[in-house]
């Protein structure tokens, strides 16, 4: 989209703040889109992580006034295969390829999507009528931060556009400090992550019987998922996450993810 000037932005300190006494914890989605409302009007938001094989996971949602739709939305999208036809997965440069640490700022309009099963299963459902992403590398990671606008709003207009622009450094950067913060295994986990079938598989061999939700979990840890990221995978609440992986540790007599990895490893055939 065309570079425009960027607007003088008024924001709210105190909201600003409450977005970053929430970094990895519950609600810093919540806190973020209503920070940006008086200036963007966003009826929801999304963030996307991309791995090695641009697979993107979906890692944090927020819907204005609380709502399920984004969450919803997200559960189709990493759900369905119908995240492959995003264009934001065509901007992403080969691996290697030099990059600029300027956002790429993307936006996408419903009459724009010229597949039906997109159009109409992430879009028409939910009643979506404009995009407007910021796309780069964070923390080795390509991601994108993405606020929406439904019928009721109508799209974005110039002046938000403007905006968006000028703040997506610093979304991006609230969103990788979010993500480290949530990542507990970045710290005492392995260097290097199972997918989910072979992490369950090691985790079949464990002599504690968990259930199979607490395996479920476990096996998503293992593969590097957030706690937000396992929620959504498994529909369930980032604090149900924390809860079962609790007693999963307690019934293994581990306190994190390293000691996770290396007792399933102990356990590995020879």
């Amino acid at each position: 989209m065309p570079a425009m000037p960027a607007p003088r932005l008024s924001l709210d300190a105190e909201a600003l703040a409450r977005v970053v006494e929430r970094l990895g914890h519950d609600g810093f989605g919540a806190a973020l889109i209503a920070w940006l409302a008086p200036a963007l009007q966003p009826a929801h938001a999304t963030a996307f992580r991309y791995d090695s094989g641009l697979q993107a996971r979906v890692v944090m949602t927020a819907s204005a006034g609380g709502g399920p739709a984004a969450l919803q939305s997200a559960r189709v999208y990493a759900g369905s295969g119908l995240a492959r036809l995003d264009r934001l997965r065509g901007l992403i440069p080969p691996r290697g390829e030099a990059v600029d640490g300027n956002p790429a700022i993307v936006r996408l309009r419903r009459e724009e999507i010229a597949d039906t099963a997109y159009r109409e299963q992430l879009w028409d459902r939910f009643g979506l009528v404009d995009r407007v992403s910021a796309l780069a590398l964070v923390d080795g990671h390509w991601s994108a931060f993405n606020l929406y606008r439904d019928r009721a709003g109508g799209p974005f207009g110039a002046r938000e556009l403007a905006r968006f622009a000028a703040l997506a450094p610093l979304l991006l950067a609230l969103l990788g400090r979010h993500l480290d913060a949530l990542q507990p295994a970045a710290q005492d986990g392995p260097a290097t992550r199972l997918a989910p079938e072979a992490a369950e598989a090691m985790l079949r061999r464990l002599p504690a019987r968990l259930s199979a939700r607490e395996r479920e979990v476990c096996a998503l840890t293992l593969a590097g998922h957030t706690r937000e990221g396992i929620g959504l995978a498994l529909g369930i609440a980032p604090s149900s996450v924390a809860t079962l992986r609790r007693r999963a540790y307690g019934k293994l007599a581990i306190h994190g993810a390293g000691e996770l990895f290396a007792l399933c490893l102990n356990h590995a055939p020879r």
